[in-house]
């Protein structure tokens, strides 16, 4: 399940990100209740998260925050993946395509996904254009 909090100004296609989540998770093998939270928020409000967590004291795209599965959810609860954190007004051109981009590319550093290394940002930047790729030639862009 994928979960959109808009608090913002900017209007974005809400059900564009849950589709495009959906079909990443189950094509990554992620099944069951698994929840994404996704907040999309101002540049001053990223700024101070990016400083408290990153130590950078700037605005950004975007901020993936994976949940610690040390636990075990009831069969009942929805286990929850993590946290996107995306500012709108960071992403050049503010197109559902380039929203989806960085909502892919949080979701992947959700997976597990990381661009340490030259080789992992290769497999993530092939992921993330392979999934982009296929949904939106399956519902087009705007």
């Amino acid at each position: 399940m994928i979960e959109v909090n808009n608090l913002t100004k900017i209007p974005v296609d809400e059900e564009l990100l849950k589709r495009l989540g959906t079909q990443i998770l189950a094509k990554e093998g992620i099944h069951g209740e698994v929840g994404v939270s996704v907040a999309l928020v101002e540049e001053e409000e990223i700024r101070k998260l990016n400083k408290v967590y990153r130590g950078k004291d700037e605005p950004t795209d975007v901020l993936s925050f994976k949940e610690d599965f040390k636990f075990v959810a009831p069969p009942s609860q929805i286990k929850q993946l993590g946290e996107l954190v995306i500012c709108p007004s960071q992403i050049t051109g503010k197109k559902y395509n380039e929203i989806g981009r960085i909502f892919v590319h949080g979701l992947l550093h959700l997976l597990g996904y990381t661009h340490q290394t030259e080789k992992e940002a290769e497999v993530m930047e092939t992921k993330q254009e392979n999934y982009l790729s296929l949904f939106f030639k399956k519902y087009g862009s705007a």
